[in-house]
Formats: structure tokens, C-alpha cells, sequence
């Protein structure tokens, strides 16, 4: 990827998501010529847009320009011809009232070229996944139930009422995580180096059964089918604590130059 052609970055939210690249841009990746805007909605809410096309396909920066002034004014002088990579970020959110895991399928498979109709990353289950982190020991194991009231088997589960009692995953991720990841702009290049390490190897322990850097890249479609193998399609529904943010570093770098950047 050449820095000097333009991308458009698309998040879920306002907040998190945006302060994570621009950490990421100054700690780890370089400046980027990018654009950014916010969809300020569900990745479900982001299908539903699209399939009230005709055909399931969509011009993603009026869609954008579309939905809130805000984003009017940013992408103003922009078409989507304008952006030689457009990237987009979401949470897994299984616990939503749109949720549908062949819904994700389909936007994986739709959103799988950065050149085209853009890449989707998502987060397992949320943004904050990239903050629950103590150690590589405790987080290669790391999951947490996802579906809530949503789960499949509630009715015969009976831990149901504990479950469904549960705090949101915000809460559990600040809890359970090195009190120094709590603000994401103290993030130094060696935080970075830490967290992008550790979501490296367990999506490579998810896919290929080995917690090390991988030496390929690995798919976001990839990701989920394991995730629904492994932990999701199971009687009590969890994922993996994974993090997209490293996954797009490492399609950004590539893998020898991931590990080198890691190491140096």
C-alpha cells in the first residue's frame, strides 16, 4: 500500500475506533493520506442499508454522505472514486436485535477487497477487545460470551438468569485488563508492539492451531467461519477476544515486515 493514495476509513462509532488508527498512525503504521467518517450504526444496520439496494451492492461513500451532515461535509469534494483503499471496522455485536451470523457471511464476502467495495475488520465481540489484555499466557484462552439474549439454547440453559445478569463487555474488558491500556492515547509504540503481538498469535491459534506470528496473511472471512467453528456454534454461544486492528496491520505490512516492525 502506497501512504500517498488516498483512504477512506468507515467506523462503527465516534470515538473508540477513530482514536485507535490515529494512535496506530503515530506508533506503529506512519501517517496516512485517509479520510474518515463514522456510520454511527450496527454492522446489521450497515446490511439493511444495503439490501434495500435493487441488487446487493451499494455506493458506500453516498450511502455515507447520506446519513449524517457531518459526514456530508467531510466526504464534500469526494466520490468513491476518490479513495484508491476503503476500510471498515465494526463490532460482532451478537447481542443486537438485527444479529444474524449468515448476515456477517454475506457482508464479509460482499466487503473482502480493499480496491473494490472496501475490507471489513471486526471486532470479537467489540472495539474494546483490544484493551482485555493482562498477559499472552491468560489471553490465548480468552473468551467471552457473546449472544446473551440472543443465544439459541437459552430456554434449556440453566445458568440462564447469572448470563443474561452478566455486565456488558465494556465493563468486563476494563475490569480484566492491565490498568495502563484504560486510555488509549498513553498507548506508546511498545504497548502497541504488545497488543499487536498478542492478537496476532491467537487469530493464528484460532485459524491455524498455533499461537505464533503468523507467516501468511489471514482472512477476515477466515476468522469467523473458525470463530463459529470453535466458539460461537457451540451450546453456550462465545468468541474469542480478538482485536481487527492488528489484522489490519497485518495486511498493511505484510507479515515479514510486521514481525521486523514488531521486533524493532
Amino acid at each position: 500500500m502506497m501512504n500517498k493514495e488516498k483512504t477512506l476509513f468507515i467506523f462503527e462509532g465516534a470515538k473508540t475506533e477513530d482514536k485507535l488508527i490515529e494512535k496506530l498512525e503515530y506508533n506503529f503504521l506512519g501517517k496516512t493520506n485517509a479520510i474518515k467518517c463514522v456510520f454511527d450504526a450496527e454492522i446489521y444496520q450497515l446490511y439493511r442499508a444495503i439490501k434495500e439496494e435493487k441488487e446487493f451492492s451499494i455506493d458506500i461513500v453516498s450511502l455515507l454522505k447520506e446519513r449524517t451532515a457531518e459526514n456530508a461535509k467531510i466526504l464534500e469534494d469526494y466520490t468513491r472514486d476518490s479513495f484508491a483503499y476503503i476500510y471498515l471496522f465494526f463490532d460482532y455485536d451478537a447481542h443486537s436485535t438485527l444479529a444474524d451470523d449468515d448476515k456477517i457471511k454475506e457482508m464479509l464476502s460482499f466487503f473482502n477487497d480493499e480496491t473494490e467495495e472496501g475490507m471489513l475488520y471486526i471486532c470479537y465481540p467489540m472495539v474494546e477487545a483490544i484493551r482485555h489484555f493482562k498477559d499472552l499466557e491468560s489471553f490465548k484462552s480468552l473468551t467471552v460470551k457473546c449472544k446473551r439474549r440472543n443465544c439459541p439454547y437459552k430456554d434449556e440453559c440453566h445458568d440462564k438468569g447469572e448470563c443474561l445478569k452478566e455486565p456488558h463487555y465494556k465493563s468486563i474488558a476494563a475490569a480484566d485488563s492491565k490498568p495502563q491500556l484504560s486510555n488509549v492515547n498513553s498507548y506508546t509504540k511498545t504497548i502497541w508492539q504488545e497488543l499487536i503481538t498478542a492478537h496476532l498469535c491467537k487469530a493464528n491459534d484460532l485459524v491455524n492451531d498455533a499461537f505464533t506470528l503468523p507467516t501468511s496473511l489471514i482472512s477476515q472471512e477466515t476468522i469467523f467461519l473458525k470463530q463459529l467453528e470453535k466458539h460461537i456454534c457451540h451450546k453456550c454461544p462465545e468468541v474469542a477476544v480478538l482485536s481487527a486492528f492488528p489484522l489490519y496491520v497485518l495486511d498493511y505490512f505484510g507479515c515479514k515486515r510486521t514481525i521486523t516492525k514488531l521486533n524493532s
